[in-house]
């Protein structure tokens, strides 16, 4: 089958097709952001239903794909950021739990972000390798926005905190997990080679810097929700007033 063909080994980070694949889902992102307010119940139920089957059904097929062809190897536990957001955010999604997602917002918007850009990725177009790297990352990604817009859920700078400590000290746990697996999830034993020249001024205390990094990264994007945030306080104070 073609969607699983070795041809199509070897991926260009920055080539057309990585930003064909962004852009596809940078316009996704615009259309729910236009019609946020014009999706009723009926659809509500059916995007989230779709959205929670098609990721976890890609990430199972991965894992019988990888098995398959490459044995099984312990990067295909479900340990790291990215893999943890998906899951968790998919039953966020799927629940409408609203303190689940306030706790993995965060995770998954700074996991999906960073692993769009900078993709780990050895397949290009149309290897089901790259559908599913891109296709779970953008949808974990734009699910989280889903519920922060559509759904209305809240998530102030009290969650982000919270949030942050509960990443830190799995990020801990993590850490020492690594060595005795033999892994590298969180990459806290090796950065991606795009951005370890970024700490490689701290020495041995790079994963210091990195963490701290994730920490600032968590702050930047809290910025447009802050402003979201106060736009949604107005409006409630605004309506009452028009009545």
């Amino acid at each position: 089958m073609f969607l699983f063909d070795d041809k199509y080994l070897g991926f260009e980070a920055f080539s057309l097709q990585h930003f064909i694949a962004l852009l596809f889902f940078a316009l996704l992102f615009v259309r729910m952001l236009l019609f946020r307010n014009r999706v009723g119940l009926r659809m509500d139920v059916f995007i989230r239903r779709f959205v929670v089957i098609l990721m976890i059904t890609m990430e199972w097929t991965h894992y019988v794909w990888h098995i398959k062809t490459l044995g099984f190897d312990m990067d295909l536990l479900p340990l790291g950021v990215c893999a943890i957001s998906m899951y968790v955010t998919a039953y966020a999604l799927w629940t409408k739990n609203e303190k689940v997602f306030q706790v993995i917002f965060p995770w998954a918007i700074i996991g999906a972000l960073l692993s769009l850009i900078v993709a780990d990725l050895n397949y290009s177009f149309p290897h089901f390798r790259f559908i599913h790297y891109f296709g779970n990352h953008g949808l974990f990604l734009l699910s989280n926005i889903y519920m922060l817009i559509v759904l209305k859920f809240r998530f102030t700078y009290k969650h982000l905190l919270k949030s942050s400590l509960y990443l830190f000290i799995y990020t801990l746990i993590m850490y020492s997990v690594n060595f005795r697996l033999n892994t590298n999830y969180l990459f806290l034993r090796t950065l991606p080679i795009e951005v370890a020249p970024l700490y490689q001024f701290l020495g041995a205390y790079w994963v210091i810097g990195f963490i701290l990094s994730i920490f600032l990264l968590f702050h930047i994007i809290y910025i447009p929700v802050y402003f979201y945030n106060r736009h949604r306080l107005k409006s409630k104070m605004i309506k009452p007033s028009l009545l």
